[in-house]
């Protein structure tokens, strides 16, 4: 699914280089549930740019279901991440002058849909993630909880072969945040979508079956592979 092999990205800094993500190799298959956590300056966001293609390394290799996609030329990025790649964010980002199903639909329009079969698949996603009732509410009309909801249905309603979650519990109180932890392991059982989540919250992170911990730009633990077994004096 995804394969990234020897990812590296360095930022000029005056006349020199900082590296921010050093040789960084990672396989998450289809489906999987994953939370990746990390101190400041770890390379969690720069890991996450890279992987929604909002950002390309400075070395290395990455695939999606077999595409080359660091290939793909600049202007056909955009496309690439409209079709593959879902986004949630820990401010949501919501147009304020459009209605819920209207936010939702808007990937949709990007790629051509009839503004009537967006619509439909619109509504069909808020009520899947318990907003049947306000699909016409503005988003200033909307709770915390309920506009993260809206945002996760618009990740979710292109049928992405990924859904990158950059802290989407990180605005909302303990119980909204476990709420939508819920929606997130209720959606990747459902719809089989691989959920990758940002966060620097441990609740979070335990709920994924798989968790992988950076450090200094490297991974420094990964749940999905084993941890050495210490050598027994014979």
């Amino acid at each position: 699914m995804l394969d990234l092999r020897d990812i590296t990205r360095s930022f000029a800094v005056g006349p020199s280089q900082m590296q921010i993500l050093k040789g960084i190799s990672l396989r998450i298959g289809e489906g999987e549930l994953v939370s990746v956590m990390g101190g400041s300056g770890s390379g969690k966001t720069t890991l996450m740019n890279i992987i929604g293609l909002l950002d390309r390394p400075s070395t290395g290799t990455y695939t999606i279901r077999g595409e080359d996609v660091l290939k793909a030329k600049p202007d056909a990025l955009s496309g690439l991440r409209n079709r593959l790649i879902g986004f949630v964010f820990q401010s949501f980002f919501l147009l304020p002058r459009m209605n819920a199903w209207r936010n939702v639909a808007l990937p949709l329009l990007y790629r051509g849909v009839a503004e009537g079969e967006a619509k439909r698949r619109a509504l069909a996603m808020l009520e899947r993630v318990g907003l049947k009732e306000r699909t016409e509410h503005m988003p200033a009309q909307l709770s915390g909880g309920q506009r993260q909801r809206v945002a996760i249905a618009r990740a979710l309603v292109g049928e992405p072969a990924v859904v990158l979650a950059d802290e989407p519990t990180g605005a909302l109180d303990p119980k909204v945040s476990q709420e939508i932890m819920d929606l997130f392991l209720t959606m990747n059982r459902e719809l089989g979508v691989l959920i990758l989540i940002i966060t620097h919250d441990p609740k979070v992170a335990a709920q994924c079956p798989r968790r992988i911990m950076l450090d200094a730009g490297r991974i420094a633990t990964d749940s999905a592979i084993p941890a050495p077994r210490p050598l027994v004096a014979v």
